[in-house]
């Protein structure tokens, strides 16, 4: 971690743990849009909003307990992603496809959909592929699923991925492995769960 990122997480750890609304202001603004993507990625809309305030909430009151041993992103990410794997297992009774309904499947590839000059069947394919994948990735095991999410789509190094899941690096790169393996049989429709 560079001096700089170091500092900056200093302050901003000191300022939350003397109770500075501004702290927490900062902190808020840093990190609810990625806390909100990771969770929707990883428990689905329905709850996501849900999850982030409860994580919120988790990093609050266990502020005083971090030590700088990472940065506060990789923390942030930590806490974020056990109350998503928490909500999931308390809720293991139902199944995932309840969690991605398709209406949020819908607006979040209208999100990423690349280029508005595209042929409208060229922009139907791109849409049912993203829709797919998104499926794929929501059938994984949850261990799977997290680093797929940490490491492909939010961009973590391996090394952060271990550290927000506290799980050894070679694991990270086992499960990933294992992970993009599975949603590329079952992208392409050659998996049987």
């Amino acid at each position: 971690m560079a001096l700089e990122e170091r500092l900056a997480d200093y302050t901003l750890v000191q300022g939350l743990r003397n109770g500075d609304n501004e702290a927490y202001d900062e902190l808020n603004q840093q990190y609810s849009s990625k806390m909100y993507r990771l969770a929707c990625r990883l428990a689905g809309p329905e709850e996501a909003e849900d999850l982030v305030q409860e994580a919120f909430v988790q990093i609050y009151r266990s502020m005083s307990s971090f030590r700088g041993d990472c940065s506060i992103s990789t923390w942030v990410y930590k806490i974020t992603t056990n109350v998503c794997q928490d909500y999931l297992r308390r809720k293991s009774r139902r199944n995932w496809r309840h969690l991605f309904s398709i209406d949020w499947l819908k607006s979040e590839i209208d999100k990423e959909l690349p280029s508005p000059d595209l042929e409208p069947h060229e922009m139907a394919e791109i849409r049912d592929d993203l829709g797919r994948l998104r499926v794929a990735i929501a059938s994984l095991p949850m261990e799977q699923r997290s680093v797929l999410v940490l490491h492909d789509l939010e961009q973590l190094t391996y090394q952060e991925v271990a550290d927000v899941l506290g799980i050894a690096l070679g694991t990270v790169k086992s499960r990933l492995f294992y992970a993009r393996q599975k949603v590329r049989q079952i992208f392409e429709g050659g998996a049987s769960k």
